[in-house]
């Protein structure tokens, strides 16, 4: 889905941030240096099986492509760790804005709970051609942050606050091409 196919009335994350910060098309090269170095690091000290997956020739993406494929995707699935140690999975809105990971989550929600206990986490989001992207980090609820958010599938508002997401590790290869 480009970028313009998006629903015109999705919140944006960040409140505040202009379109040049949200939209990494319009970032400056320098931008993407962390991150690039970030992939490079990541599949680097990966296992072997992660190695073969993710860093086959030609479908490796650079820092651009990932954050351009990352925020273009709607929904990701983020996992946290439960009080007794089980990962919760749900799905997230989460996008980069200014070359950091951002995503917003419901105040009474228990993967809010599970990061304040443990704030590691691992979100991933794919595409139906194969591309997919994984990024491994601890979430921090940004102070100040709390609001509320348009009525959703509930038909009431939510508080939410913002979580910036300080990224270990990022996997992300392109989907296959077919003929």
């Amino acid at each position: 889905m480009s970028r313009e196919e998006q629903p015109k009335d999705k919140q944006p994350i960040l409140a505040g941030a202009t379109p040049e910060e949200r939209n990494p098309d319009l970032w400056p090269t320098e931008a993407f240096a962390p991150l690039e170095r970030l992939l490079a690091s990541s599949l680097q000290r990966a296992g072997q099986a992660v190695r073969d997956t993710f860093g086959h020739e030609g479908r490796q993406m650079t820092a651009r492509e990932f954050v351009n494929f990352w925020n273009q995707c709607r929904l990701k699935a983020m996992a946290t760790v439960g009080a007794n140690g089980r990962p919760h999975i749900a799905p997230v809105h989460a996008e980069f804005v200014r070359g950091e990971l951002f995503s917003t989550i419901y105040t009474d929600a228990q993967r809010l709970r599970d990061i304040r206990r443990n704030p590691h986490v691992a979100l991933t989001t794919w595409a139906p051609d194969g591309a997919v992207a994984i990024v491994h980090g601890r979430a921090h609820v940004v102070p100040n942050s709390e609001r509320t958010s348009r009525p959703g599938a509930t038909g009431r508002e939510r508080r939410t606050v913002l979580l910036r997401i300080e990224i270990d590790r990022i996997y992300a290869m392109k989907g296959r091409t077919r003929p």
